[in-house]
This record gives C-alpha cells, structure tokens and sequence, in this order.
C-alpha cells in the first residue's frame, strides 16, 4: 500500500510538473509576442522622430539659407549676371538643400506627408516667385551639378513646369504654412 501511495504520489507531481511546464510555455509565449509587439512599436515611434528632426532641420537650414538670400533675387530678375557669384552660390545652395530633401524622401528619412504638401509646393511657389531660380538651376545644371540623387532633374523640371502654369498659386497645396 505504500508502494501504491508513493507511486499516487509521483504521477500527481509528474502530472502537475507537466501541467506547470505547459502553462510556463504558454505564458512564455505570450510574453515573446508581447515583447515582439511592444519592440516593433518602438522601432515605429523611433523611425517617427528620426523622419521628423531630419525634416526639422532641413527646415532650420533652409530658414538659414533664406535669411542669407542676396537682396537681388528679389528684383524680378530673370537671368544672372556671369560675374554674379553672389547670387551663383546662394542657388546653388538651395537646389542643393532641395537635392538633400529629395534624397531623404526617397529613402522616407523624411515624412512624405511634408514632402508633398510643404517642400514640393514650396518649392514651386519660390521658383514663380524668384523666377532668376531657374536661370539658376539651368545654369548649375549645365555645369554638372545635381547629378546626384538619381531623379532630381525629372524633378526639379516637373517644379519649373509647374511654376509656369498660371494662376497655380490659388491652389491649396501651392500655399507655404505661415
């Protein structure tokens, strides 16, 4: 009888250490997918932010090299002097900066929400605004210059259409956040 109860006594503690195994696999599992979850969660909310102060300072800079526009881009001028390195350099910095912006929408290192509705249309505001820009940018581009990201010109080009088109400013998209 002994014999008996100790062998009761081993397949109770046999088939709770099975039911406890069991259970731990569970929660186990449970924990690794909330864990997984949670992970991936982060990962978003850090691709977010980094989207966001990538677009943060290219504004910063682009608010630099604004304050820095030489006074005669403003003179309804069409065409550059040659001897104009003033206004050479400050267009070339800008279509730079707009290379830039356009590589990290490429890469969604920028939200593409802002690309679309702020950058692109900000950019076709200025060059209707500031028609020497495109005097500019065909004078830079004729130089070698914004070869690089692949795409650009196609861009650009579908901007300076764009700023052609008459009356394009009343559209919605076409307006810069104040």
């Amino acid at each position: 009888m002994f014999e008996m109860l100790k062998d009761m006594r081993c397949k109770i503690i046999w088939c709770f250490s099975e039911l406890l195994a069991y259970w731990a696999t569970i929660c186990t599992l449970i924990i690794v997918i909330f864990s997984y979850c949670l992970a991936e969660q982060q990962l978003v909310l850090l691709r977010d932010q980094r989207q966001w102060q990538n677009f943060n300072e290219m504004n910063v800079r682009y608010a630099n090299l604004l304050s820095k526009m030489p006074k005669k881009i403003c003179l309804d001028s069409h065409s550059i002097d040659s001897k104009d390195q003033e206004i050479k350099i400050w267009i070339r910095q800008y279509f730079d900066l707009y290379s830039e912006e356009y590589w990290l929408n490429e890469r969604k290192l920028i939200p593409d929400e802002m690309w679309k509705k702020r950058i692109r249309p900000g950019v076709v505001v200025n060059l209707k605004v500031y028609p020497i820009l495109v005097d500019g940018y065909n004078y830079w581009k004729d130089q070698g210059a914004f070869e690089h990201p692949d795409g650009f010109y196609k861009v650009v080009e579908e901007d300076i259409n764009k700023a052609k088109i008459k009356d394009l400013q009343d559209k919605p998209q076409y307006h810069c956040a104040e």
